[in-house]
């Protein structure tokens, strides 16, 4: 594959190309317009001296040769003339008894002549005496032509000399440019290294937009491998409790409940740091399609897990696609709608929509919470070898999953359902418009 370079470097040749044979094209056609119309504007002049020079007596058509230019009185000169008038015609010498053809008014080019002559003949008709004359000038061109074809053979040693001075010229400009992306290079293989864990560049406002992307990238990377390396020694520091007390219950004998419960403790441990362990975080190419097809068959299972009896009732905004992981948004979600169901006497509310940030109420109609403790229980929730039945149960998820994507939440009494509300947002990037359902 070409590198970019080449490709530049081929496609502005191209382009020079055509514009400077265009270029060429152009100026040979309009010099020889120029050379052409000069010719004219003399051949004009000499018709009119021709013209004047020119009588009838009776029907005898006369010539004072004292008013002719030299010029027609040298044989094959270049420069020619003729008159008709009925069956007479005064040809100029320098015909040396040839004939200009007869041709009709107006102007005609490269017409052969006298010894191959080219020539540009300009014919005119007049009235003397009532009498009808027909006068012709033509003047020999092929020395302009030549001429023309000279200079547009310079021309195009010129433009092509130029051609390559610009390309020369854009090689040093594209190499000149491609720099910083030398350096990027060089910066990510200290990155790689490990001498640097960011790349600290100044570099012109048209790479530094990508140079941004890749440190961001490093910063996702960085809090996942540091989130995954806590969750997994909180994970090991919070098993080493209950596999102790069921090597001593084992070593004792002792009653099977006690290994039953620490056994559910580690399954519960377990379960909640691998959550932790799954959370993507705001990564780049999350997106959430459907929400409210999600939402609605995670509603119906819900009340099939605590009872047909729960009104789950959900306001979604229409049309919605969020740039989020769609794991963790259900992850999230689901742990609030789960603790809602659990604390619920019948009826939830759950409204979702986008304004510039990502805004999820969730309400029931439960005894709610005292003030203060839904702080505690966040902060407790937030150890890893502590786990609340109620409202605390997957706080700690969410509480991760809202610190993980840089949200708010927080939590007080449902002016209408009378439990509790819980109401967060998440500063997810949207370009959709806000629509009402």
């Amino acid at each position: 594959m070409r590198s970019l370079s080449q490709r530049l470097s081929l496609s502005l040749a191209a382009s020079l190309a055509l514009f400077f044979l265009l270029l060429a094209f152009i100026f040979g056609i309009e010099s020889e317009s120029l050379s052409e119309n000069t010719v004219l504007s003399r051949m004009e002049h000499d018709m009119e001296s021709v013209l004047a020079a020119t009588r009838l007596q009776g029907d005898q058509l006369l010539l004072d040769p004292a008013k002719i230019d030299a010029i027609y009185e040298r044989p094959l000169s270049g420069h020619y003339f003729q008159i008709r008038a009925g069956d007479q015609l005064i040809r100029s010498r320098s015909l040396w008894d040839q004939s200009l053809q007869n041709l009709d008014t107006g102007i005609h080019r490269d017409i052969t002549g006298p010894d191959g002559q080219h020539l540009l003949l300009l014919k005119r008709e007049y009235s003397i005496n009532e009498n009808t004359i027909s006068l012709t000038i033509a003047e020999d061109m092929s020395e302009l032509y030549h001429q023309a074809r000279i200079y547009q053979k310079r021309l195009l040693l010129l433009l092509f000399l130029t051609l390559l001075a610009l390309l020369g010229l854009q090689v040093w400009v594209i190499r000149r440019a491609m720099r910083p992306l030398g350096q990027v290079r060089q910066a990510l293989q200290q990155l790689e290294q490990g001498e640097s864990q960011q790349l600290q560049l100044d570099l012109p406002s048209e790479i530094n937009p990508l140079v941004q992307e890749v440190n961001r990238l490093l910063l996702v990377m960085q809090e996942r491998l540091a989130r995954s390396r806590s969750a997994t020694g909180n994970l090991a520091h919070a098993l080493k409790t209950p596999l102790a007390v069921i090597r001593r219950t084992l070593e004792s004998g002792s009653a099977n409940d006690v290994i039953g419960e620490q056994a559910g403790k580690i399954e519960s441990l377990i379960e909640r740091e691998l959550s932790r362990a799954r959370l993507a975080g705001s990564a780049p190419g999350g997106f959430w399609p459907e929400p409210e097809q999600d939402l609605r068959d995670m509603a119906a299972m819900l009340k099939k897990v605590h009872g047909e009896k729960l009104q789950i009732e959900l306001e979604i905004q229409s049309n919605l696609h969020l740039p989020a992981d769609r794991e963790d948004m259900l992850e999230l979600i689901g742990n609030l709608l789960d603790n809602a169901c659990k604390w619920s006497r019948q009826q939830i509310r759950s409204t979702l929509r986008m304004n510039h940030e990502l805004e999820l109420i969730v309400e029931d109609d439960g005894p709610g919470m005292a003030e203060g403790a839904w702080q505690e229980l966040l902060q407790r929730g937030m150890r890893s070898d502590e786990s609340r039945p109620g409202h605390g149960l997957g706080l700690a998820i969410v509480n991760d999953i809202v610190t993980t994507y840089g949200g708010r939440i927080s939590a007080g009494r449902s002016e209408t359902l009378g439990g509790l509300r819980v109401e967060l947002s998440l500063p997810l990037q949207s370009n959709q418009k806000p629509t009402k359902q």
